[in-house]
């Protein structure tokens, strides 16, 4: 997708906008110096970041800790702020 035509990301959840943007994160990361792609690669980033900042989902995406030591049983905890 061209990075001068705009990304509608409206309709993803904050979960999903965050899943998102890390896996754009490793691509950009990935991506050569001077390569094209980086810049749609950034220009869908900045619809993320965008958005998120629109629904002050800041406070709403929970946040995970390290795995706990158990092997593979162990769980991931996720921990919501309070609203306030």
């Amino acid at each position: 997708m061209p990075a001068d035509r705009p990304h509608d990301v409206s309709s993803l959840t904050a979960a999903q906008l965050e899943r998102a943007k890390r896996d754009l994160q490793i691509s950009l990361a990935l991506a050569f110096p001077g390569s094209p792609v980086r810049v749609s690669i950034q220009a869908e980033m900045t619809a993320i970041d965008t958005e998120l900042a629109k629904r002050g989902a800041a406070d709403d995406v929970p946040v995970l800790l390290p795995m706990v030591a158990g092997g593979p049983r162990a769980q991931r905890i996720a921990i919501r702020p309070r609203p306030g």
